[in-house]
């Protein structure tokens, strides 16, 4: 959604208009396998890796962000922002400066129990809730998540009374992995889903007209840049940023008139997304609605929004070097195989490797999510190894 909260955006139509709107610590551990074990603190500059554990999800935490998103649930004008200046360049070691812009709303985002959101609708698979409060109004709005260092976030539907006051809880028909467990520069994927909900709609001489309204959501993700981001209140951070865009079919029926699903349009929305450690998501542009795919570079955004405050702090969950590592050649003494005991607040590893433990001179062996490596040799000079343990 185009809000920080949800990832779902649909502009209505003629019916209605709905607005629904991710430095690795690391710990090296470096050894040759004809030398003695080294362990030593390394920093790897350039890299942002962005985990489940940095994402919100757990009761109690809250963050708070600035916006122009007014109008969620006003029929207020909502002025659009110019978003060059914000949106910046994509590729390595970028500077995006979200110090300024506008505070026409503040919005809080508590992670509460489902438990705490009055509703039947059962959200099968949720373990908690995002819930959004509007300053201006002191109207809500929830999303149902949930959120594991094995799949990422999951969201399974929302509930908004601005949608459909009579029925808000909206169930997704399947659940929308919107971000990874372990996001990196270059990584890319794609999510869908659909929702059902009724579109009320007054007509003249008519009375009130009930549409179902059925939404087909596609998404597709790419991490385009990494580097810093500065904040209001927060001062900077290592960030990722995350392009995407959102195709929205939307279908409909009329009772009486239109009995099987109807295409009532397409439409397309462009969305950025700066991740930060142990913060989430930090900003977020969304472009105006269109029915063609907007270009990156857009000019005008519907949506900004920068969070100035948070309760997530630091993780108090530091990488820890391997342990129980072991290593051992084959028969032939032509290959090295690498093994260790997994830390539970790991979620990968990079071995690296280097034949004099220059600051330069370290190449990547892996990334893995388990806990062995094979390295393949060609000679008898002494080799080092390093383990670097990403949260």
């Amino acid at each position: 959604m185009p809000d920080a909260f949800l990832k779902i955006e649909m502009i209505k139509s003629s019916l209605s208009e709905i607005k629904i709107g991710r430095l690795a610590k690391r710990c090296i551990v470096c050894l040759s396998f004809f030398s003695a074990l080294m362990i030593a603190p390394v920093g790897l500059p350039g890299q942002v890796t962005i985990t489940a554990k940095d994402m919100f999800a757990k009761e109690g935490q809250y963050y708070k962000m600035y916006s122009n998103f007014v109008g969620h649930f006003s029929d207020a004008a909502r002025e659009e922002v110019d978003a060059f200046e914000y949106i910046g360049e994509a590729g390595e070691d970028q500077v995006w400066d979200f110090r300024e812009g506008p505070e026409d709303e503040i919005v809080r985002f508590d992670y509460v129990s489902p438990g705490e959101i009055d509703t039947d609708v059962e959200f099968e698979g949720a373990t908690i809730v995002e819930r959004a409060t509007f300053d201006s109004s002191g109207k809500q709005k929830s999303m149902f998540l949930d959120v594991s260092t094995a799949k990422g976030r999951n969201v399974y539907g929302f509930h908004d009374e601005s949608i459909d006051e009579e029925n808000p809880a909206i169930p997704f028909s399947t659940r929308l992995n919107d971000f990874p467990a372990i996001i990196r520069f270059g990584d890319s994927w794609n999510s869908s889903t659909t929702f059902e909900f009724v579109t009320r709609q007054s007509m003249f001489g008519v009375g009130t007209i009930e549409a179902p309204t059925k939404l087909v959501y596609q998404s597709d993700m790419e991490v385009d840049g990494h580097g810093i981001i500065m904040l209001p209140e927060l001062g900077f951070h290592d960030c990722l940023r995350i392009n995407e865009l959102v195709q929205y079919d939307t279908f409909v029926k009329i009772p009486g008139l239109i009995e099987d699903w109807q295409m009532a349009s397409t439409d397309f929305i462009r969305n950025y997304y700066w991740l930060s450690k142990d913060m989430g998501i930090v900003a977020q542009i969304s472009s105006v609605q269109d029915s063609v795919p907007p270009a990156d570079e857009f000019s005008a955004a519907s949506a900004l929004w920068r969070q100035f405050e948070n309760n997530h702090g630091e993780s108090t969950e530091t990488a820890q070097p391997v342990e129980e590592l072991e290593i051992s050649m084959d028969a032939k003494e032509n290959r090295v195989l690498l093994s260790w005991k997994k830390a539970e607040n790991t979620v990968e590893y990079l071995v690296q490797y280097s034949d004099n433990m220059a600051a330069d001179s370290w190449r990547e062996l892996k990334k893995t999510t388990g806990n062995f490596a094979l390295d393949d040799i060609s000679s008898n000079k002494g080799r080092f190894y390093r383990i670097v343990s990403l949260e």
